[in-house]
């Protein structure tokens, strides 16, 4: 039993390093699973912006489709050739101010889709940083351990102190 200490006291503390490794790792990797779902919604959400501002451009373009409307309505009721003169000036206003409106739709749903991509992209960068260094500390302890373990050697019986815990 006296002959099992040295060598409990060497690998009692390199089992809990291992120990204290897995869970290093498993909570690395659990955060960069996190992350990397957050870079899934990001993404969705970005998508999800890009199709509101769709919607706004849709509505738009019906809104200035009911003016021209409304406008060639009135004027034939009025007996007034709708193509021409001032009829026409109020369409060509409408019309522009409209395509104004659907252009900066379009570029927000753009810009939307783009920063929804960004963020997802820069938080599976960060979850695949989280999971290497999850790695790498789990390494650090186990291999600290180890330097550890050598360090303090095996039974004093003459000849090299690490040998006789190793072989």
């Amino acid at each position: 039993m006296t002959a099992a200490l040295p060598f409990l006291a060497v690998a009692l503390p390199v089992a809990l390093s291992g120990v204290k490794a897995y869970g290093q790792y498993q909570a690395a990797r659990s955060e960069a699973k996190g992350l990397a779902r957050q870079s899934a919604v990001a993404e969705l959400q970005g998508r999800s912006e890009a199709l509101k501002y769709r919607e706004q451009a849709v509505a738009t373009m019906d809104r200035i489709l009911r003016t021209q409307a409304t406008i060639n309505a009135r004027a034939g009721a009025g007996a007034i050739d709708p193509f021409s003169g001032s009829s026409l000036a109020i369409q060509d206003y409408a019309m522009a101010e409209g395509a104004n409106e659907i252009y900066v739709s379009r570029d927000n749903e753009i810009i939307a889709r783009e920063g929804g991509l960004i963020q997802a992209t820069e938080l599976r960068k960060q979850s695949k940083s989280v999971h290497t260094q999850g790695l790498f500390q789990a390494g650090t302890t186990i291999g600290s351990s180890l330097m550890r373990a050598a360090s303090i050697g095996g039974p004093s019986g003459g000849g090299s102190s690490t040998a006789a815990v190793w072989t």
